[in-house]
Formats: C-alpha cells, structure tokens, sequence
C-alpha cells in the first residue's frame, strides 16, 4: 500500500527536521529571555505573563497532538513529526513577532 523511502530520503528529512529544530530552538530561547528581561524590568505584569505561558504551552501541545493523529489516522505516520514540529515553530514565531514589537 505505502512504499518505503529510501536511505537517501530517510537522511535528507532527518536533516531538515534537525535544521528545522535548531532554528526554533534558538528562536525559543530568544522568547524565553524576552519574556524574563520583560518581567524583571517591570514592562509587563509577571502574573499575567506567567499564565499566559502556561496557557500556551497547553495549547501547542493539544494542538500539537492533534497534528499527530490526524497524520496517523490518514496513514501518513511519516509526516507526523514534521507536522507536530510545524505547530511548535509556528507558535515560538508568533510569540516572538508579539514580543519583539515596540
């Protein structure tokens, strides 16, 4: 039903999400540091900040989940990974867009 790939495309998806992963990584850093300079400084309410992190966090991770099984349940279990991936990079982007303006 579904063909296996092949070693050389085994690599390169490898190597795209290992890219993929050090570039949201570093984005995410970056968010943490922004948020905590902020909090310290006093130029937004800590609690607030706080619960918005939590929040956030929830939701990537049910959405993130849902990516995965939506690629399951569509028997593309190659894609999910990347897919999942897809929702994290697309939430640190937004937080560091909303955090980087004046």
């Amino acid at each position: 039903m579904f063909s296996k790939p092949g070693p050389a495309t085994m690599f390169a998806d490898t190597l795209a999400m290992s890219a993929d992963t050090l570039a949201m990584s570093y984005a995410a850093n970056m968010v943490i540091a922004m948020r905590l300079t902020r909090m310290t400084l006093g130029t937004v309410d800590p609690h607030r900040e706080g619960a918005l992190m939590v929040s956030e966090k929830i939701d990537a991770a049910t959405e993130a989940t849902m990516a995965v099984a939506h690629s399951l349940m569509c028997g593309q279990p190659g894609l999910a990974p990347s897919r999942a991936m897809a929702v994290y990079n697309r939430r640190v982007r937004l937080n560091l867009d909303r955090l980087t303006q004046p």
